[in-house]
């Protein structure tokens, strides 16, 4: 039986948190304007799996626009980057899982770190869908916009730390100040993404309206890593940890996970 409740406790969101005492660690990395529990339902199996998982806060996120809108991509990327260092003096093998903004931040710290595997969900290297000059739109808008509208999309999960449904926890506008930082971290993943060589899992769904199909295809392409699994999703949106195929996304973690991380 579903449970119907909403949680609206932001301080819930925003709960960083480690589970597991595995062999290996997992730095989870999550979605534009979510927190640490959008990770959280799928850190609970990693912990099963045998699996150290972390799940973290990116700045200025779990809150109000304004906390988001004084944030910015250096302080997203100092985090990841800090986060892994710390698993790194710790652990000998670490993952780095992200989602949506986490993916391209999982990128970006792949640039820069040897990681020797990384899963990409829904990454969004071409906004909504790729024919859209969206690059050239949030440029011209922040001219004369500072915010602009955003759709909220409850999500179903069951885990230890909450059963029910999530809510996107941000007021009803995204500054355009953070959608243009999206862009610049695009538009420094993008070219080096051949330089890339950890064991790469790619994860998207081909319904997705946020991060455009287009965007896995690229990924598959480009990448320079040796190792490198495409799986396609028929019937999810952008939330994939949680649409109609989520058994099959945790699946292809785990075997992916279990795998030599080169063939």
């Amino acid at each position: 039986m579903l449970d119907n409740s909403i949680l609206y406790d932001l301080t819930k969101y925003r709960e960083e948190f480690t589970l597991g005492h595995g062999h290996a660690a997992c730095l989870l990395v999550h979605g534009l304007g979510c927190g640490p529990i959008q990770m959280r339902e799928l850190a609970e199996d990693l912990r099963e799996w045998g699996f150290t998982a972390r799940g973290i806060l990116l700045p200025g996120h779990c809150g109000d626009t304004d906390g988001l809108a004084l944030s910015t991509l250096h302080d997203w990327s100092e985090k990841v980057k800090t986060e892994y260092l710390q698993l790194k003096r710790e652990y000998k093998e670490v993952v780095v899982i992200g989602f949506s903004l986490g993916a391209l931040l999982t990128l970006q710290l792949a640039l820069h770190h040897p990681i020797e595997k990384v899963i990409l969900m829904g990454t969004p290297l071409f906004l909504i869908r790729e024919y859209l000059p969206i690059n050239a739109l949030i440029g011209v808008c922040r001219i004369f916009l500072k915010k602009v509208k955003t759709w909220k999309k409850r999500c179903y999960i069951e885990s230890e730390a909450h059963t029910g449904y999530l809510h996107q926890p941000i007021n009803s506008h995204y500054p355009l100040q953070t959608l243009h930082e999206i862009k610049q971290i695009i538009k420094t993943v993008k070219p080096g993404l051949k330089e890339i060589k950890s064991s790469a899992l790619v994860i998207h769904s081909k319904k997705d309206m946020i991060a455009a199909p287009a965007s896995a295809q690229y990924l598959a392409k480009h990448l320079g890593s040796a190792n490198k699994r495409l799986v396609w999703l028929e019937r999810s949106h952008h939330l994939i940890m949680y649409d109609d195929e989520k058994d099959v996304v945790f699946e292809a973690i785990k075997k992916f996970l279990n795998a030599p991380a080169t063939d």
